[in-house]
């Protein structure tokens, strides 16, 4: 007897095929398209059916939702239900919103929670699960990523603990492998490692576990996500698997129980058509996030700052890195502010609306006010320019900020201050001329530095804003704190400074 699993990971709040930049546009992925696959897949048999993580963030329609809790069933619960999933894990993003968000999507959802590297008020929110066929006990254990405590507002974490996948799965399969035929993890989080190889792919921080997971003697199938990467793989003997986010893939591992033998595929949803029965009853939540995306919030006086390029708008310090960087100072009254432009953002039109915003600044990020040396600063920016490389007579993104996962939203543009960057000069030795208030920044010198919670809970690997003094946390979200000064200053002036260099 074969068992075939149908796996979702990182679907970020995707029910409808659209990106919100407007109000027609279809896309080839989300849970409606998904929705199709799975009744495909039913027909021809039996499934189970599993999600990873990253669920509920990433959307307007699910943000709208967790600003309305008592009006809402949280929508990623509602859909779970509706196309009777088996199992769930948790990844970060789900904390993004704070305890009782997440505990009402925990209570909303039927499918079991898996979960149990982590505790709440001293409880593991999930627990491994044994499945029963034919004979045959699989155990189906989750994890997620340890690294949460180094991203979360700390308020959206409390009475928290987060374990160590590795140290969690091998003590998982230590217990059960005598009782049980298989066991499969389902981790939250990616690969540290090349897989072929073994190399190592990043920092070895704890973030990625997975490689790692895969030494674990009596582990047969490994499910993985978080880096939003496209791979099946056989590692140290391990079937690992991770299909991309937003619903875009998903993933079908076949298990036979007689003899072990276990195989995995990759299937994109944009050969299945939309199940518009299963939108049904987000219409009216959908019109009203719709409505309130069409909201004008301000105006732009001197023309629209929209995106073309997104390299060039890192090099050459776009407007809209500016105005963000601007609205940043005006809020916490900082001497210096450092932003990233995320990954795909559109920029603004020359009227704003709420879809503009959340189209730029797409997570739920607070503002925090450091208190750090110039030598801080400094160590900061040295950090950030390993972002850039030379590739013949062109300055391009670092690989390693591209696969296997992008991470352009760890290059940050600061205000405040003037600065180069020699992209041509070693790692390390490639910031020059730092000034402050045309002075050239001292080391022992203290300056406050607005960034987001994310990079000042050192994410990113910016340890240097992480050992900082935090002197204020303003607890309002970006895209609020955005609202309101386009509120406060209707036709905004964007005092937009080539105060970057950077060149080989």
């Amino acid at each position: 007897m074969k068992v075939k699993l149908f796996v979702t990971t990182d679907i970020h709040g995707n029910i409808f095929p659209t990106n919100y930049t407007s109000r027609d546009n279809v896309e080839d992925y989300g849970l409606a398209r998904i929705s199709t696959a799975i009744q495909t897949y039913r027909e021809q048999g039996e499934i189970i059916l599993l999600d990873n993580g990253d669920s509920f963030q990433g959307t307007p329609l699910t943000t709208f939702a967790h600003e309305h809790p008592n009006e809402y069933m949280n929508p990623i619960a509602q859909a779970f239900n509706t196309l009777d999933y088996d199992y769930i894990n948790l990844g970060n993003h789900d904390f993004n919103y704070g305890r009782p968000i997440l505990e009402k999507f925990i209570k909303e959802t039927k499918a079991p929670l898996l979960t149990s590297n982590l505790t709440i008020d001293g409880k593991a929110p999930g627990q491994t699960q044994i499945i029963e066929k034919d004979g045959k006990k699989i155990a189906l254990i989750g994890l997620l990523t340890q690294y949460i405590p180094k991203w979360e507002r700390p308020n959206h974490i409390e009475g928290m603990e987060f374990f160590s996948a590795y140290d969690h799965l091998e003590s998982e399969v230590k217990r059960l492998r005598n009782d049980v035929d298989y066991i499969i993890a389902m981790y939250h989080g990616g690969l540290e490692r090349d897989p072929d190889t073994g190399t190592p792919t990043e920092r070895l921080t704890g973030e990625n576990e997975g490689y790692q997971l895969t030494d674990i003697e009596g582990l047969d199938i490994l499910i993985t996500g978080h880096q939003h990467r496209t791979f099946v793989k056989r590692v140290n003997g391990v079937l690992v698997t991770q299909s991309t986010f937003k619903g875009q893939e998903f993933v079908t591992i076949d298990l036979d129980l007689e003899n072990g033998e276990s195989n995995a595929k990759i299937h994109e949803v944009a050969k299945y058509p939309v199940d518009e029965s299963f939108l049904v009853p987000y219409q009216e939540i959908e019109q009203r996030v719709q409505t309130w995306l069409d909201q004008k919030i301000g105006t732009l006086k001197d023309g629209p700052v929209t995106i073309a390029d997104e390299l060039d708008a890192r090099i050459n310090k776009h407007p809209i890195v500016s105005l963000l960087n601007q609205i940043q100072l005006d809020r916490s009254g900082a001497d210096i502010s450092s932003v990233a432009l995320f990954n795909n953002a559109s920029g603004f039109n020359q009227e704003i609306t709420m879809r503009d915003l959340v189209s730029t600044y797409i997570y739920p990020n607070t503002l925090v006010v450091k208190s750090m040396t110039g030598k801080a600063i400094k160590e900061m920016l040295e950090f950030n320019a390993i972002y850039f490389v030379v590739d013949g007579n062109k300055i391009v993104p670092n690989p390693a900020y591209v696969e296997p996962k992008p991470q352009h939203y760890n290059y940050d543009m600061l205000d405040g201050i003037d600065y180069t960057i020699n992209v041509g000069n070693p790692i390390g030795e490639r910031i020059s001329d730092v000034f402050f208030n045309g002075k050239p920044l001292n080391d022992n010198d203290h300056y406050k530095m607005v960034v987001n919670n994310y990079r000042a809970m050192g994410g990113g690997n910016f340890h240097m804003v992480a050992e900082s003094e935090t002197v204020q946390e303003i607890q309002e979200e970006m895209v609020d704190t955005i609202a309101n000064y386009f509120k406060k200053n209707p036709e905004v002036v964007i005092n937009h400074k080539n105060n970057i260099t950077v060149k080989i």
